[in-house]
């Protein structure tokens, strides 16, 4: 009588769909760790107790209560701003710009000028205030 041994088997697993799920899984959380970090502004009111001084910024937006735009004490209008702001593109490294609007200035002009300048790809915009008496 003659046994016959089987031969062992190879157990082997097939790694492709576990890649495939990792991929997934690493494509999934790095889509939604986006949407958690919402970038935004902290916007306070023109006078607030926690104001700091700003002064190594080069470009500054001022808009005063008969709603004039001034860049770096030169007038300009609402279309020539985006202009005006790639000409001084050059001079800024961190792409950050100082919006000093007047109490007295609509908020809809204020977030059209931000959203200009998100439009040139200026998304550090720093609102101006000043410390109460």
């Amino acid at each position: 009588m003659k046994l016959t041994t089987k031969e062992k088997r190879k157990v082997s697993l097939n790694l492709t769909s576990l890649i495939d799920v990792l991929f997934i899984l690493i494509i999934f959380f790095t889509v939604s760790s986006t949407f958690l970090e919402q970038p935004g502004i902290e916007l306070t009111l023109p006078e607030a107790k926690s104001s700091e001084g700003h002064t190594a910024q080069k470009v500054i937006i001022y808009v005063d209560k008969d709603k004039n735009i001034f860049l770096n004490d030169n007038i300009v209008s609402m279309h020539n701003l985006t202009t005006e702001i790639k000409k001084m593109a050059g001079l800024q490294k961190d792409k950050s710009i100082i919006l000093k609007a007047d109490t007295d200035v609509t908020h809809g002009l204020v977030i059209e000028i931000m959203d200009l300048l998100r439009q040139q790809g200026i998304y550090k915009i720093v609102v101006s205030t000043t410390k109460p008496n």
